[in-house]
């Protein structure tokens, strides 16, 4: 075997173990959490279509056909809902391996474990009807188009079709940078990287496109409302510019630094070295970095999930300023080993003191007292790397501390990833949903088998009425009951369970049932937060909530002591 084929093969092992890894992420607990109302309202029509049912069908058909398919092999679950996001969000590991002719093996790879572990996608990725399908099958076109592969390239333009809203910022973003840097910075070798499109067989690439949306659209056949929903993605993201949410641009300029602190340290440096080395590909992905920025806090519909087009070219930039500091010791091995351990302490007490100020309620004195420390340590950090430069050796000193500072900010990447993912041991608040949380939903659910239980002797056996509460995650997991749901506040019948709102008027039946009130939804207060609060918030990924409750009712002659009544 030649060194150019162990070196290839060592390769292609790091991009599979940037997937494994990748995977096992998106993966791990994927069901624990319940789905909140804009993922149950995918999930439950991805259900209506293995059950034949037809309904209308959102702008995401993409999502929704896929899933339907998993629902088709497996049972519906919450883990079988999130299953393709996190496959796709997965996949994003390894576009990288179609650029490396452009980026170079070490950046590639480092790129993939980048993308693999990066907090934003890694969060993304576990949700239903995430914009990872959009970015990844967009991003796997442009791969194999690049490699003039036009048949891969037209399937994933076909998927890319029909993954929604989420797929035009980044065609807009792209389209906007290229005009711009055709623009400004217009080279003969800009376009290396790509023939010249009058020769490419482009009718195979659109015939492959458009089979592709159409069997996937239609659902291979079964289901034609996808051929049509695919092109509302486009209405409903342009029709986006003429609507206002309430999302304000300081909670997505704070997300986008709390979760992507080091690649965006990374990529500002790589900007600035490639700036003054007028590298054309650096400056190429600093123009698209910015379009996106621009369309993303522009966007008058924006929410924080709208990031994910801003991050990828950030990781990019970052994967290459960081295989600049992956490189061999030359010498004093030992010396740059001592001042990477040296450095990492410091940054370690210092991350502790913030912490200190975030998560605990002390007085004014002390809290200056903790910021001045944190301060002078990172001064008495600087100060130590400018004595060993001056008095010992420059690149001792250097590689030291960068290695040092990398090591405690990739665990604090990976401590946001984790949170981010809703993997630590407690729940997490995260900017990323669109939708509020859902709270109680497995004591509302365990209840109700009990009673079921007790009465049928099967659960998913009693008759349910829901009354005043609009919530598709509610229908989701009352999907195996018998369920009716009243218009407005009227109460029809006398069914077994009603699960109502606080504002239905219990008087009528409160002498026939019984009531428990459960939290059903959470509200984070972003717009509302101080500073104290955003500070907590970096460190325990916890914010001050408002909460909306329902109410359990259950008639009286199905609990178990019912017959012991008088």
């Amino acid at each position: 075997m030649t060194d150019h084929s162990r070196k290839h093969n060592l390769e292609f092992g790091l991009f599979v173990l940037a997937f494994g890894l990748a995977l096992a992420l998106r993966l791990l607990r994927l069901g624990e959490l319940p789905l909140n109302d804009n993922e149950a309202r995918l999930a439950l029509q991805a259900l209506d279509l293995t059950r034949g049912i037809k309904s209308g069908m959102g702008p995401l058909p993409a999502y929704i056909n896929l899933t339907a398919l998993v629902f088709y092999a497996v049972q519906a679950s919450n883990f079988a809902a999130r299953f393709v996001p996190a496959v796709f969000g997965a996949l994003l590991t390894t576009i990288p391996y179609g650029f490396r002719d452009r980026l170079h093996s070490k950046p590639a790879i480092l790129l993939a474990f980048l993308l693999a572990i990066d907090p934003g996608f890694l969060g993304l990725s576990r949700q239903a009807g995430g914009p990872t399908i959009a970015i990844c099958a967009l991003l796997l076109a442009w791969s194999a188009w690049r490699k003039s592969n036009m048949r891969a390239a037209g399937i994933w333009a076909g998927v890319a079709l029909l993954s929604g809203p989420a797929l035009w910022p980044g065609i807009l973003g792209l389209i906007v940078a290229n005009g711009l840097i055709r623009g400004f910075f217009v080279r003969e070798s800009h376009t290396a990287d790509s023939t010249n499109t009058a020769r490419r067989p482009l009718l195979e690439l659109a015939a492959y496109t458009a089979g592709t949306y159409f069997i996937l659209g239609s659902f291979f056949l079964l289901a034609s409302g996808g051929l049509s929903a695919g092109m509302t993605g486009f209405t409903a993201y342009f029709s986006g510019w003429l609507d206002f949410t309430d999302v304000q641009i300081n909670r997505l300029l704070i997300s986008l630094v709390a979760y992507e602190l080091l690649p965006v340290l990374l990529a500002i440096a790589g900007l600035l070295r490639g700036i003054y080395k007028k590298d054309e590909l650096t400056i190429s992905l600093g123009v698209w970095l910015a379009a996106a920025l621009v369309l993303c806090l522009a966007y008058p519909s924006k929410v924080v999930a709208d990031l994910a087009w801003v991050i990828v070219p950030i990781l990019v930039l970052a994967a290459r300023e960081l295989s600049v500091y992956f490189v061999a010791i030359k010498e004093g091995a030992w010396e740059t080993i001592g001042m990477a351990v040296f450095t990492a302490a410091i940054l370690t007490f210092a991350a502790l003191n913030y912490a200190a100020i975030a998560m605990t309620q002390i007085d004014q004195t002390a809290t200056q007292v903790r910021w001045w420390v944190l301060l002078g340590s990172l001064g008495l950090l600087v100060i130590s790397i400018l004595m060993v430069a001056f008095g010992w050796s420059r690149s001792t000193a250097v590689q030291g501390g960068l290695w040092g500072t990398l090591v405690v900010f990739l665990a604090f990447t990976f401590s946001n990833a984790m949170a981010s993912a809703d993997l630590r041991t407690y729940k997490t608040t995260e900017t990323w949903p669109t939708s509020p949380q859902i709270g109680q939903s497995q004591t509302l659910i365990s209840q109700m088998n009990e009673l079921s239980r007790w009465k049928a002797g099967t659960i998913n056996s009693l008759d349910v009425n829901i009354v005043g509460v609009d919530s598709p995650a509610l229908l989701w997991i009352l999907r195996d009951w018998p369920v009716s749901v009243s218009s407005g506040l009227t109460l029809s019948g006398s069914p077994s369970i009603v699960i109502a709102s606080e504002q239905f008027v219990a008087t009528s039946i409160e002498n026939t049932y019984r009531g428990q009130d459960l939290i059903w939804r959470t509200y984070p207060a972003w717009n509302q937060g101080l500073l104290a609060d955003w500070l907590n918030w970096s460190i325990l990924h916890r914010f001050p909530s408002g909460e909306e409750k329902l109410i359990l009712w259950v008639r009286s002659d199905v609990f178990i002591d019912s017959q012991n009544n008088p």
